[in-house]
């Protein structure tokens, strides 16, 4: 309840109509018959199993009388309209409030319905009563929550079952929403939760005063079309060598019986074909989850193979990549930038983007399926007085705070296929290799730049290792592998106008002028010999760009003059060699690239004081200090001089390529070779080091949490510390990069330093910044070396690659009944514990052998 900004209450009336809603005329042949009923269900304005309200009873016992009553108006329903194939099958209303649901999760142990509707259980001709049936969340249709009170505003209630409807959504992947009851004696309401949040009954239905709508309620569960209760058509269950089936027509027994075995295959290798406009593709393991939320993109990502091809040679055939997520309507469709980024796929660079295949939004009967149009059918919320009084309200300040909420967000469930399988860059085999790596997914991003789209969401998750032509050795043992870096993942990411279409220009008559102008304090200069008129004519550019309105000559030519003498002791801290005949030009500098006009305001970004979106995960640790704070919050001084003004904070390409040196920098910090090996002291005992060394783990250990594991407050706050005194970054952050790495501590303090020179002044470092991050890269891959023990240690990381990716690529589509299983722990857990709606941090770990860190391909 804590999120209850995506919760909405909407007219009892409504959600009957359009989430529950039945054919009039079949309703009243159910409503007849259930009436009817040999054994007399209802009866004296009442429902005869349920407790009257002089007799003394638990909460317990309405589960019971709830089944058997509901099961009963099942059956009528699903005899007066008969069975069809896009039903659920043979669900029944059981009780097993003994009985903990069985899960792949360890969250979900935690949380337990009591009642629920589930798929291929036991015979419903046996006693509801009976407690030894267990059942697996995969099974659920829908979970009940039930109180002995007449009371359908208990929070804690609520706050339950939005827990056990949380869980279905996360542990059945073909779930699009889940329904839930809320249970007393006398009343009953009917709730949604999807990936926009969680609806809810304004008024409860009274089930002895208003048994139509009771019966209406039931029958809609027994009847409605599977996808009318949040099953997704468009996924089958793979079991070779039976044909793929959809869960929701699983059977006790015969051809289509479901097993415990197979409902207990985990997530991760689970095997489902799925059917695009494109064709059908079946997955061969998951490789990223995002769903351990109900609500959000609930994102996924498998690793694919067209249906067709699952007999094939798994060294042969193709492996694409297919993600699926809810997109909000407030972000970028990132099947378009990736369309639109292939129109150019023309140019070298394109190589470094993620190979785009297709995208499509997902449709149901040839309708989109959106949380506001096919889910809740543009159903409104009642009005919040009534909201107010379900939750027990009082305060006038959070009643003015409910009024000024925003109406829940409208997600599309969209999907994405790519034509390649990378591996994480922490599968790096050498530090050459790994710069080589950076470096192509700089490339990646200058070419989505120079065609306007900046990604935004820069993180070691969105740099993948690939293979060129997809081949993957088949020893382990083999050479390492030709590889290229790819940057994918654009759900992030922003069009704006190309860089031609940005580019400042200025006529040849106030060139003219600006580089005939004798600027007095640079010919005082001693390194005013050092500089061509060009560079000065250019620094004059700058600050006449950023004060368009300075007009005094001598305000003009300090700033200028400020800003060559930072360019030219940027230059020599660099290491790099003077500049033939010790003369700076443009291009020495790294000023020939020309100014570019900012980004449109409507492009700019997750700022913490603005929006910082929930669902970016992993990315934490390399958002750029400038997008961290509000504008003018951070002011970044150079060696002492004046920084010039800043400007109000646009995500730009700056920003991703201060991303780019957090992902390096964490990679150095963090591990202590190729191949994912983390660093010993990050993943031992702190009594395993000597005495002298306990100091220097202890910094360590603050360093990683205070730059890459804390909280967003924490990132935040020592990285403004560091920009605002770079000067400090050598001494507290650099001697801490672990030795294997040593070798790039020169590149790692020339890219401090370009940052720290490119927020001072925002000049041509500033728009210019892809060519100089290439250069420091280029300079660093030319000046390694390679050793003895690094051959050995780069040859295992090609080895845990090979597995990384044979794993995936050779899954087997075995029948899921002969899958090994591990056994999963009976647990006996009354009351929820921790929510799906509560959980921050996503199912990330990859399928690998052995286990490693995840893969992320994408939100």
């Amino acid at each position: 309840m804590e999120e209850s900004q995506h919760i909405r209450y909407v007219p009892t009336r409504d959600f009957l109509d359009k989430i529950m809603s039945i054919d009039s005329g079949e309703l009243d042949l159910i409503y007849d018959a259930v009436m009817q009923h040999k054994d007399k269900l209802y009866s004296g304005k009442c429902w005869q199993t349920f407790p009257q309200a002089e007799v003394q009873y638990e909460d317990l016992d309405i589960y019971p009388a709830f089944t058997e009553t509901a099961n009963a108006i099942a059956k009528v329903a699903r005899e007066v309209v008969g069975e069809h194939e896009d039903q659920v099958r043979e669900a029944t209303w059981v009780h097993s409030h003994a009985n903990v649901p069985q899960t792949h999760e360890k969250d979900a142990a935690l949380t337990r319905p009591r009642c629920a509707l589930a798929m291929a259980s036991a015979d419903a001709s046996k006693a509801p009563s009976q407690k030894s049936n267990k059942v697996h969340w995969l099974q659920f249709v829908a979970a009940v929550e039930a109180k002995r009170d007449s009371d359908q505003k208990d929070k804690e209630l609520i706050s339950q079952l939005l827990a056990c409807l949380g869980v279905m959504m996360v542990e059945q992947r073909v779930r699009r929403f889940a329904l839930g009851l809320f249970l007393s004696s006398t009343q009953v309401s009917v709730w949604l939760q999807d990936r926009s949040g969680a609806l809810g009954m304004d008024v409860p239905i009274d089930i002895h005063e208003n048994p139509r709508d009771f019966i209406q309620v039931i029958a809609a569960f027994a009847i409605l079309p599977a996808h009318r209760l949040g099953f997704d058509p468009t996924m089958k269950l793979a079991r070779e060598p039976l044909p793929p089936i959809h869960i929701y027509r699983f059977t006790s027994q015969g051809p289509d019986g479901s097993s415990r075995e197979e409902c207990k295959t985990t997530n991760r290798i689970m095997q489902w074909v799925i059917t695009t406009e494109h064709g059908d593709f079946m997955t061969l393991r998951t490789i990223s989850l995002r769903t351990d939320m109900a609500s959000g993109s609930g994102c996924i990502i498998w690793a694919v193979i067209r249906y067709e091809d699952r007999a094939v040679d798994p060294d042969v055939r193709k492996v694409f990549v297919l993600k699926q997520l809810w997109r909000s309507d407030g972000l970028v469709d990132e099947g378009a930038i990736h369309e639109h980024l292939k129109s150019a796929s023309g140019d070298p660079d394109a190589q470094y983007i993620g190979d785009f295949e297709f995208h499509e939004v997902v449709k149901i009967g040839g309708e989109i399926d959106s949380t506001a149009g096919l889910i809740r059918r543009g159903l409104e919320p009642a009005r919040v007085e009534a909201e107010e009084r379900s939750m027990q309200v009082t305060s006038r300040a959070v009643a003015r705070r409910r009024r000024k909420m925003k109406a829940p967000e409208n997600r599309t469930r969209v999907r994405i296929v790519l034509g390649f399988l990378g591996c994480p860059i922490e599968l790096f085999s050498s530090v050459r290799e790994l710069v080589s790596l950076l470096l192509d997914c700089v490339r990646g991003h200058r070419f989505a730049y120079e065609h306007g789209v900046v990604h935004r969401d820069i993180s070691a998750g969105n740099l993948l290792i690939a293979l060129r032509g997809h081949d993957i050795p088949p020893s382990a043992h083999s050479e390492p592998q030709d590889v290229r870096g790819c940057l994918i993942d654009f759900d992030h990411a922003k069009r704006t106008r190309t860089v031609e279409e940005r580019k400042i220009t200025y006529d040849a008559d106030e060139i003219r002028r600006l580089t005939n102008m004798k600027l007095y304090h640079v010919c005082t200069e001693e390194w005013a010999e050092q500089v061509t008129d060009e560079v000065v004519s250019r620094a004059v550019h700058l600050v006449k760009h950023r004060y368009p309105n300075e007009s005094s000559p001598g305000e003009i030519t300090i700033r200028a003059t400020i800003y060559i003498r930072a360019a030219l002791e940027y230059y020599k801290l660099s290491g790099r060699a003077p500049p033939p005949g010790n003369v700076y030009t443009p291009e020495a500098l790294g000023w020939d690239g020309l100014l570019l006009v900012r980004s449109r305001a409507s492009a700019i970004c997750h700022r913490l004081n603005v929006h910082i979106d929930p669902e970016s995960s992993g990315t934490r640790p390399y958002i750029s200090v400038k997008i961290l704070h509000a504008p003018g919050e951070v002011s970044v001084p150079w060696k002492g001089y004046y920084s010039f003004r800043p400007s109000d904070v646009v995500h730009d390409a700056i920003h991703d390529m201060e991303s780019f040196f957090w992902v390096l920098l964490s990679l150095c910090i963090t591990h202590a070779g190729p191949g994912d090996q983390r660093r010993n002291e990050l993943i031992g005992e702190l009594r395993d080091f000597a005495n002298e060394r306990q100091e220097q783990v202890d910094q360590l250990l603050e360093v990683v949490d205070c730059l890459f594991d804390g909280d967003m407050a924490t990132i935040a706050s020592y990285k403004h510390h560091l920009f605002s005194k770079p000067q400090d970054f050598e001494t507290t952050i650099l001697c801490h990069i672990h030795p294997y790495f040593e070798a790039l501590k020169p590149a790692l303090c020339r890219w401090w330093n370009l940052l720290v020179l490119a927020y001072a002044f925002e000049g041509y470092g500033y728009h210019n910044i892809h060519a100089l991050v290439i250069e420091l890269l280029d300079d660093a891959a030319r000046n390694l070396v390679s050793s003895a023990k690094c051959k050995e240690d780069s040859q295992n990381a090609v080895e845990k690659r090979v597995n990384f990716l044979r794993t995936i690529t050779h899954a087997v589509a075995a029948s899921q009944a002969s899958r090994p299983s591990s056994p999963l722990p009976d647990i006996n857990i009354l009351e929820t514990k921790k929510t799906p709606h509560q959980h921050s941090s996503p199912l990330s770990s990859p399928p690998q052998s052995p286990p490693a860190k995840r893969l992320k391909v994408g939100h």
